[in-house]
């Protein structure tokens, strides 16, 4: 499973997390002042949630809600991501005709299995149970990934006993692909017996090399190290080859290892987008064209963003008169956006913009609104933002009958259509949790809401 130039390389692994002083960031880059004791803090109440629920003192709803409101202030586990809390709220929602049966199943497959092969089958049964509803739906995007369930329930089983079970993150999969140990299987109950076993295969290997006891979250931090590790140019002389170096995935010509925070999405962004939107951010930014060219192709680029994630989409813009650049609608959820795109390479700034975009909500909102339109939000999107504009988006969502004015960066754009390509995330949860944010929406924010460590 593991050879010796496996072995080698989580040595390797081991001493640059040692080296970072042992480092954990969130997914806003933020470093954990002690994620392990906080981790422990947090399973005391959290154990105490599920053993009320299990017991029957507290109802479902209410389990799921107070479970969402102590992650979002406790995020140590990425729980409120799209495999966890998004997973729950969609397998609860398909479940409404079965209620009875639904909730027994939770409670049978969120106590702590006796063994591995007594948790594979309650991931089983969790990936039947979540595929019948996926396989049933008119619309897939509005049920459940059963591929999830692996994550979801290794979650909850770690709180029971935090040495035994490991969870299976994203992060920690693409650390297996670079190593190249990793083999996708056809169910998430597969993928985690694969899980499992490597895991403690590591475990031991890297306790052997360290000459001290090694847990869970030891082989989940140094992973999560490894997965933000990132190479970058170097003018230092290349280094020569020796049969220790030439197998190893570390042996590159001409670059350094440089730690940075964990903020990427855990998987490839190119896989999930086609290449013509993949070069959003890149045009945003560019120098090379002229203003009205540039602006001219990222507005409809922005626009064709937008039609991914499954709006409906009125391109306006150059030609059109004095108009926003689109807008963008969700017929059966009566939710509609005016969008603006801002090709500034330097960031933009509100200037002399307040005028046009008060006529845009002016002249577009009571069309709208006659058309069925009851949700309505003003969108900017740029590669960034100089400003927060706090005070011009009060004044708007006060005096006009725009509800949310969101500021949207395009990297956030780009993250947003990835993941919602990736796990089938409709529409109506996208806005659910965009027009929450109440700052500019950065990449960051976004792999924090979709995206679990």
């Amino acid at each position: 499973m593991i050879d010796g130039a496996i072995t080698q390389q989580l040595h390797i692994i081991w001493d640059n997390y040692k080296n970072a002083d042992r480092r954990v960031v969130d997914t806003k880059g933020r470093a954990f002042e002690d994620i392990d004791k906080s981790r422990l803090v947090a399973i005391t109440d959290i154990r105490q949630m599920i053993d009320s629920f299990l017991s029957g003192k507290l109802e479902l709803p209410d389990f799921k809600t107070n479970l969402d409101s102590y992650n979002k202030q406790h995020n140590y586990w990425g729980f409120t991501a799209a495999k966890g809390q998004m997973f729950f709220n969609l397998l609860t929602r398909s479940s409404i005709g079965e209620m009875h049966r639904y909730i027994s199943l939770m409670k049978n497959l969120l106590e702590e299995p006796a063994s591995l092969e007594d948790g594979l089958l309650k991931m089983k049964m969790l990936f039947d149970y979540s595929t019948t509803f996926k396989q049933q739906a008119t619309d897939k995007r509005f049920v459940a990934n059963p591929m999830s369930s692996a994550y979801f329930l290794s979650y909850f089983w770690q709180i029971h006993d935090p040495e035994k079970w490991p969870v299976m993150y994203s992060s920690i999969i693409l650390s297996f692909e670079k190593l190249g140990i990793w083999e996708p299987q056809q169910t998430s109950y597969e993928n985690y017996r694969l899980f499992y076993q490597l895991n403690e295969v590591i475990k031991n290997v890297i306790a052997k090399y360290a000459k001290q006891p090694i847990s869970n979250w030891d082989v989940e931090h140094a992973l999560w190290h490894f997965a933000g590790t990132v190479t970058v140019n170097s003018k230092q002389p290349k280094p020569k080859k020796n049969k220790e170096t030439e197998n190893s995935v570390f042996a590159q010509e001409e670059t350094v290892t440089v730690d940075t925070p964990v903020l990427n999405a855990g998987f490839e962004l190119s896989d999930y987008l086609i290449p013509r939107i993949a070069k959003l951010a890149e045009l945003g930014g560019s120098s090379d064209k002229s203003s009205s060219a540039k602006g001219h192709e990222f507005e409809k680029m922005v626009g064709e963003t937008f039609g991914l994630l499954d709006f409906e989409v009125e391109t306006l813009g150059q030609g059109m008169g004095r108009e926003p650049d689109a807008i963008v609608k969700y017929a059966s959820e009566h939710i509609a956006f005016i969008v603006d795109a801002k090709a500034y390479a330097n960031g933009y700034t509100l200037g002399t913009d307040d005028r046009a975009i008060r006529e845009y909500i002016n002249y577009h909102c009571p069309k709208l609104k006659q058309a069925g339109f009851t949700k309505l939000g003003f969108v900017i999107v740029s590669n960034s933002f100089k400003s927060d504009l706090k005070e011009f988006i009060c004044e708007i969502t006060w005096t006009t009958e725009i509800k949310r004015f969101l500021l949207l960066t395009t990297e956030a754009l780009l993250h947003l259509v990835a993941y919602k390509t990736k796990d089938k995330i409709p529409v109506t949860q996208i806005v659910e949790k965009l027009i929450a944010f109440e700052k500019i929406i950065t990449k960051e924010m976004i792999i924090e809401e979709f995206g679990d460590y």
